[in-house]
């Protein structure tokens, strides 16, 4: 149960100081953690900004345009400062004079408290996770997955008016250019991903409502994301290899073509939640397509990527059955993941009553009509 606050007094010039030297302590030192960690420090030389710059950038950007914000329009929420909270438990760890008593109930945070260090969490662990994949790699050099596609696909009409073969035209135009499809798709979830992350605004109707804090909520979601996939793979990876090992050319295109229509679907889920996108977190309710045909259509996406990136291990005869056993058992580990991650979402969704209604109002978790 979340702590009541006062939300009908004014907000006073001292609340707003205290608000925005919090955010600037906590925003400060999260950023000297980021920037010297090696664990998550990766830059592309390349790159005309990598995504330590554009942290430092967002955060003068912060310090500059938040006191303006604050002064003008008096946001209730700073009377709810999470920032300020986590100052104030930080604080209280370090007063002297304590009974054993005290000091026990002092170091256990109060809700507001959790909620908050955990907001901070899932904001700079989650919002550092897709701004380093956008710099790393997706859009490192802007426009050469499009030009890449264009340029074949211009190719394959060409070929098609000399009197080229139609089908095996378009089988080899989705081999050839299917990666660069997937890092376009994902590029682009990933961009929505970094703006819900790093935004919490009414203007763009995201507020966090709550966070989940369960353990398992937590770790079955960061399991699926740099760094802790390091750890994750090195139990459950089901193949080092990054291309389709299929010879024959037209399953090689329909996996391809397959694979390419379950990540834009994917898409198009994140697109539909927009800024609400952010793992952990209840944002508010969507109910529109394809939220309305079934309740994690981007989780089943991603169980349906991992099957269809399965299914050439299994037409490879070189591998042994040993091998391919190994192989099923990861696999059905990562779709236990994401149904862990669709189970304990719910489970923290269901406490708003708007959610309760969209429940009861679409009832299948992946499959229409089925589960």
């Amino acid at each position: 149960m979340e702590e009541n606050f006062n939300n009908e007094r004014e907000v006073t010039t001292k609340d707003i100081l205290k608000h925005y030297c919090s955010s600037i302590l906590i925003y400060g030192v999260l950023l000297s953690i980021l920037s010297l960690s090696p664990l998550f420090y990766e830059t592309i030389q390349e790159s005309w900004m990598d995504y330590i710059s554009f942290f430092i950038i967002y955060y003068l950007a912060y310090i500059i345009i938040a006191p303006v914000v604050f002064f003008i329009f008096k946001p209730k929420s700073i009377l709810e400062s999470r920032n300020l909270a986590i100052v104030e438990y930080i604080k209280r760890q370090f007063r002297k004079n304590e009974t054993t008593e005290e000091f026990l109930k002092n170091i256990e945070p109060t809700e507001h408290e959790k909620q908050a260090f955990m907001i901070l969490f899932i904001k700079s662990f989650f919002g550092f996770n897709c701004l380093s994949a956008i710099f790393n790699k997706y859009f490192v050099s802007p426009g050469y997955d499009i030009d890449f596609i264009k340029t074949f696909f211009v190719q394959y009409l060409q070929d098609s008016s000399n009197g080229g073969n139609l089908l095996t035209g378009f089988v080899q135009f989705i081999i050839d250019t299917g990666d660069m499809w997937l890092k376009f798709i994902v590029g682009l979830s990933m961009l929505v991903y970094a703006v819900s992350y790093l935004t919490e605004t009414e203007f763009f109707k995201n507020k966090i409502k709550s966070a989940d804090t369960t353990p398992l909520g937590v770790l079955s979601c960061i399991a699926c994301y740099y760094p802790i996939t390091i750890l994750t793979n090195k139990f459950i990876e089901v193949t080092p290899d990054s291309l389709l090992p299929v010879n024959n050319q037209i399953i090689l295109a329909i996996l391809n073509l397959l694979i390419i229509l379950v990540n834009f679907v994917s898409l198009i889920a994140v697109l539909r939640l927009g800024t609400k996108v952010g793992n952990l977190t209840n944002r508010g309710i969507v109910t529109g397509f394809p939220y309305n045909i079934i309740r994690h259509p981007d989780y089943t996406m991603q169980i349906c990527y991992i099957i269809l990136t399965t299914i050439p291990l299994f037409l490879m005869s070189q591998y042994s059955i040993i091998t391919k056993i190994i192989i099923t058992i990861a696999t059905l580990a990562w779709v236990y993941i994401y149904y862990l991650r669709a189970i304990t979402e719910e489970r923290h969704l269901i406490k708003d009553p708007e959610y309760q209604k969209y429940v009861e109002k679409v009832k299948y978790r992946f499959i229409p009509k089925l589960f």
